[in-house]
């Protein structure tokens, strides 16, 4: 049953060789390993909405919602607390809004913020 106390086990546990070299993956990029792109990344992942595609998308989506709660460029500047240039450039779809605006909206006016900004089917 028990080896017998008295005599030295003997175990390997190296050899006089060094080990070969094992080729470890980086974790830096998770789109490594198993020929995933991009997409099957995605859908292994349970994301919603092509990240590249919803960048491009989102300055026209927050000048919908900037167009939709404000009736001129001047309330959208003080209610965000941005200059007038700004809520123009918003107002125009032509630049998109820092993350802390986008939070204020989203906290703000929630239903809005979900019709306008949320993801779509296809985006």
């Amino acid at each position: 049953m028990w080896p017998d106390m008295k005599k030295p086990f003997l175990i390997s546990t190296s050899s006089p060789q060094p080990a070969a070299p094992r080729a470890q993956m980086s974790c830096a990029n998770v789109l490594d390993g198993r020929g995933r792109g991009r997409a099957a990344h995605r859908r292994a992942h349970g994301w919603l909405a092509d990240p590249a595609i919803y960048r491009a998308d989102f300055a026209n989506r927050w000048r919908a919602l900037m167009v939709h709660l404000f009736g001129s460029r001047e309330d959208c500047a003080a209610a965000f607390g941005v200059t007038f240039q700004t809520a123009c450039n918003w107002w125009d779809g032509s630049c998109r809004p820092s993350g802390d605006r986008v939070a204020l909206a989203a906290i703000t006016w929630p239903v809005e913020f979900a019709q306008f900004l949320g993801v779509r089917d296809g985006a």
